[in-house]
Formats: C-alpha cells, sequence, structure tokens
C-alpha cells in the first residue's frame, strides 16, 4: 500500500470550509452549515488559497463565482468528504449491531418472549441472540454483551447485577390430585425431583438452605432448567424454578408452589460487557431496557392475578401448607 504523505496537504478544516463555502457560492451559508461564523470561513479559505498559492474564487459584491483553480478542487473535494461521511455513517451502523449471548434460562423464560418490546422501542438496533449455558469470554468471543449466570469478576469486563435467582419448588396442579399429597417438606420423598443439572447442585442447595435433608433416590435429571420445568408442567414431577422467570406460568395457574413462596437464594444474573464498550448507544439502550423491565415486573403484586399466589414474590413470606 502507498504510504500517504500528509504533510504535503492543507488544513483539514481549510478545504471543508472551501468545500462548503464552493458548493453553497456563499460564505454565509457554508458558516450556517459548519457551525461557525461567516468570517471564520472567509479567513480558512485565506489560508488556504496562501497555502496552494492560488486564487480559488473571483470574490463579488454579493456573490461568489469559482475560478478555474476552484472549479479544479471542488468536485475531488466533494467527493472525498462524501465518502468520509459515508465510512463513519456506516461504522456507526455496524456499531448499532450488537452480538448477544445468554443464558438459556434467562433466554428462554424471560428474554425472548419480551424482546419484541425493545425491538419495537430500537428498530435500527439488530441484536444476533447466542443461547449457550457457558459463561462468555470477551477476549476469545465475538461478543458485545452477555446476560451470564454466576461467574467472577475479570480484568476487562463490566459486571452489574439484574437478577437474584430465588428458587422454590413447583409442579403442575394435576400432579396434587394423583396420588400422594404435598403439603409438607417431607412429602417430597413420595415425588420425583426434577434436577436441572446432573450434579443435583440446586436441590441440594435448597434443601440446606431450608434445614432438611432429601433423598433423591427419585430423580430426573435434565441438562438445562427449561427442561426441568416443561417436565414439571406435564405432570412428570417436582422442579425447582427462579419465582420472577417462571412468574407467568405461576399467574395462569400452569404450576404451582404448594410448599410456599419461601426461596432459596442461589446466584444473581449479570449484565456483562466490555469495558471499553461503555460509550457504545445500543449496550447503554440494552442494558436500560432489561433493567427497567425487570424493575417494573419485581414492583407488580401477582397475587392480584391469582389466588395461589398470596405472596409478593419479590418478598417472600414463610413456608405455608
Amino acid at each position: 500500500m502507498q504510504k500517504i504523505n500528509f504533510s504535503n496537504l492543507p488544513s483539514l478544516n481549510a478545504l471543508r470550509a472551501f468545500e462548503s463555502a464552493a458548493r453553497l457560492s456563499s460564505f454565509t451559508l457554508a458558516a450556517r452549515e459548519l457551525n461557525v461564523t461567516p468570517g471564520a470561513v472567509s479567513r480558512q479559505v485565506k489560508q488556504l488559497e496562501s497555502d496552494l498559492q492560488v486564487s480559488l474564487f473571483h470574490r463579488h459584491n454579493r456573490s461568489l463565482v469559482l475560478t478555474d483553480q476552484g472549479m479544479q478542487l471542488l468536485s475531488p473535494l466533494t467527493m472525498a468528504f462524501d465518502m468520509m461521511t459515508g465510512a463513519v455513517k456506516k461504522l456507526k451502523q455496524l456499531q448499532q449491531n450488537l452480538n448477544l449471548k445468554v443464558h438459556p434460562t434467562f433466554a428462554i423464560r424471560w428474554l425472548i418472549p419480551r424482546f419484541h418490546k425493545f425491538q419495537s422501542l430500537y428498530p435500527d438496533i439488530r441484536v444476533r441472540l447466542t443461547i449457550v449455558g457457558i459463561n462468555v469470554d470477551f477476549s476469545r468471543e465475538n461478543f458485545d454483551v452477555a446476560i451470564t449466570y454466576m461467574g467472577k469478576d475479570k480484568p476487562g469486563v463490566y459486571r452489574k447485577k439484574i437478577l437474584e435467582e430465588s428458587l422454590i419448588p413447583v409442579c403442575s396442579p394435576k400432579l396434587l390430585k394423583q396420588g400422594h399429597p404435598l403439603e409438607k417438606i417431607e412429602d417430597l420423598k413420595h415425588h420425583t425431583l426434577l434436577h436441572n443439572n446432573p450434579d443435583l447442585r440446586e436441590w441440594q442447595t435448597w434443601a440446606s438452605q431450608m434445614g432438611v435433608h432429601l433423598g433423591f433416590e427419585r430423580a430426573q435429571v435434565f441438562e438445562v432448567d427449561d427442561a426441568a420445568i416443561q417436565a414439571a408442567n406435564a405432570g412428570l414431577g417436582v422442579a425447582l424454578g427462579d419465582s420472577f422467570l417462571i412468574r407467568d406460568e405461576l399467574i395462569s395457574g400452569r404450576l404451582v408452589a404448594p410448599l410456599g413462596y419461601k426461596p432459596a437464594k442461589t446466584g444473581f444474573y449479570y449484565f456483562s460487557r466490555p469495558k471499553f464498550k461503555e460509550k457504545s448507544q445500543a449496550i447503554k439502550a440494552l442494558q436500560e431496557w432489561i433493567v427497567n423491565e425487570i424493575d417494573q415486573e419485581l414492583s407488580q403484586d401477582p397475587g392480584k392475578n391469582n389466588k395461589r399466589l398470596q405472596l409478593d414474590l419479590t418478598n417472600p413470606g414463610e413456608l405455608s401448607d
């Protein structure tokens, strides 16, 4: 690639002042376009003429007429500034495209059903969703932003807590109409526990925080949270669901919480991005929308919509029958 010798070029401001004045045939109109005074445009043009040792305008009382040298300079300058403007515009449009990596539970149970709202508010922002359970590594992966679960703080990565996970036992109402009742924690031993990972970690954490011991002889293991919740919907057993992320099922009555709404606090979901992208307006818009939507839903009292929800899920009470 040929090296450009910028030392041979006149001032970019002077070239811009000349191009605008020549195209508009007026120092006054050029001043308005460039948001400067007519005197400033005139001085820039005179400096350009001095640097180039040519006369660019025939100056009359109320008009400007290009000289032959001015006409020769105008067309390529206009093309150059148009190309620069187009390149900057294209770059800004690319910055409106976001690659977003999302934890499957958050994506399936909350983000996707509501994402049409964001797209309506920001139709120019194109978001490509990748749904994966493994947390993002911005140093190796081409993502602009991520919704992650737990993980650790890393240098160069901004993280903001957006939701605390609160797990409660849930099942289909039809499960309560057949077989053994489910009125107290001890009754769980008579039901199949639906696990969302092979290590049975979340049920163990729930039991520990409730101060009880659970046997896992009757268990069905799934790889992701949503599969366990879908199995609970189908009446296959009792799953642990986040009281916020499954609120739609609880409000509609598709799922019930037979042991009440006292949750096990197991971690946080985070909004994450590289710190160097702090000026991205698209990322800022996405973060503000997600936080506002969550805050708005947390402030609602779902008990008004379903008699089974006597407790506000944002402030769970004690275990009840």
